[in-house]
């Protein structure tokens, strides 16, 4: 017989509704079987139905809260207690001061109050604009002005060490404006070992420039975020103690997407600290147009006098803002404050960590498919060659099974069927077995 290897779709549609009531009868899922079984009693195909649907129900349940703890919580944090090989960033040191200290000599005196004000402004702060001459109102470009007040950090700075070894000042600190004011910055330093001999900075300071305010961030950060609490203002010299937090990620967790790892590698995103001034300078501007001047960097976005009412009245919520961690990062911890007794100022490293902190994988893409497959088979007696049974009764087989179907039609090829030869005494019904070529 020569078959039809291109049967029709009504011939694979029949074909497949035969392999369909085949598979409910031949498969090997736990209770399927049972309750579409025609030769069994009414009542003992329903209690299987129903123990049948409560498995599903559990497998999708279980399958459902695998999955979520899956997006949520995939790895762990723990200790790694090797850290002798590690190196100790310092944080990124901001001096900054207050309107008293700053180069007045370029300012007018009828403009001396109004200056004074916007560089004490902050959040929540109103201008009084009938304070001011009549012609202030759309003035800006404060920055550029606060920019040539700042005092020369070699003038106030002084006797500078790092590690125990005495440093030029002005390799050590530039002066910068930032969002907290006139600050002079720590530049990149050598990173602390554990075979130094020191883990501090030493630097003093000129009497006249007291009080200073003093800031801690990380070395990727542009600076203080505005309106950030200093770590002191100090009014003589001081000895701050910090430690250090380290945490670091395996390899493998990059495979997650960012919802489940809730942090960014270097690569990916700016840090914390810098995305939150993003989101702060892109909502003001949409709120407002225009930028106070701490976080105006051209002429054009930076507000005049007359728009920090509406700076005041924008409604921020930084928990709006999309912003992580990087995945590999260090926080610093401030532990003490101290009048120093050598009237120098330091800023020690109290002491060396004896554990860093280690996230990895708790929960990877292997585990989810184990856990799918147990949870399957536990409640179903489900596996992987059932998915190949299923591929083959409604592939392979139904494509046969319509392709000899078609061929016999052309040939005009019968069913014939062989009846049983039972004594008649037995009181037996006759039993017909299907035949096929």
């Amino acid at each position: 017989m020569k078959y039809n290897y291109k049967p029709s779709l009504g011939e694979l549609r029949s074909s497949l509704k035969q392999r369909l009531r085949e598979y409910l009868l031949e498969n090997t899922l736990h209770g399927v079987p049972y309750f579409v079984d025609p030769t069994r009693p009414k009542s003992e195909r329903l209690i299987w139905f129903l123990l049948t649907i409560a498995s599903i129900v559990a497998t999708a349940v279980t399958i459902a809260i695998i999955w979520d703890k899956f997006q949520t919580e995939p790895t762990i944090t723990g200790l790694a207690i090797m850290t002798e090989h590690i190196n100790i960033e310092f944080p990124q040191i901001f001096l900054c001061f207050d309107w008293t200290q700053l180069n007045h000599t370029k300012l007018n005196e009828n403009e001396m109050y109004m200056h004074e004000q916007l560089y004490n402004w902050t959040w929540g702060k109103n201008m009084d604009l009938q304070m001011f001459k009549t012609g202030y109102e759309n003035k800006r470009n404060f920055r550029s002005t606060f920019k040539t007040m700042i005092p020369d950090c070699n003038d106030l700075i002084i006797n500078c060490s790092y590690k125990g070894i005495d440093k030029p000042c002005n390799k050590l600190f530039t002066k910068v404006l930032a969002s907290v004011g006139a600050c002079c910055k720590s530049n990149a330093m050598e990173p602390f070992g554990i075979k130094d001999t020191a883990w501090n900075l030493e630097f003093g300071t000129i009497s006249s420039y007291f009080p200073w305010r003093l800031y801690i961030t990380h070395n990727v950060d542009s600076g203080p975020g505005p309106g950030e609490r200093p770590v002191v203002k100090a009014y003589f010299p001081v000895d701050i103690e910090f430690i250090v937090d380290m945490t670091y990620t395996t390899s493998d967790i990059r495979y997650l997407t960012l919802r489940q790892r809730k942090c960014y590698y270097k690569q990916e995103g700016v840090s914390l600290s810098n995305c939150e001034t993003r989101y702060l300078i892109d909502k003001l501007l949409s709120d407002c147009n225009c930028l106070p001047w701490f976080l105006s960097f051209t002429k054009k976005t930076e507000c005049p006098l007359s728009k920090y009412s509406c700076l005041n009245e924008s409604n921020i919520d930084m928990n709006d803002c999309n912003c992580w961690l990087h995945c590999d990062h260090i926080s610093y911890s401030v532990k003490g404050v101290v009048k120093s007794s050598n009237n120098v100022n330091r800023i020690i490293l109290k002491n060396w960590p004896t554990a860093i902190y280690k996230r990895e994988m708790r929960f990877g893409y292997l585990d989810l498919l184990v856990s799918f497959g147990g949870i399957a088979s536990l409640f179903l007696g489900y596996s992987l060659l059932t998915s190949v049974e299923l591929a083959y009764y409604f592939g392979l087989r139904s494509y046969c099974g319509a392709v000899i179907q078609s061929s016999r039609q052309r040939h005009n090829i019968i069913t014939v069927h062989v009846v049983e030869k039972i004594s008649s005494k037995t009181g037996i019904n006759q039993k017909y077995y299907q035949y096929t070529d």
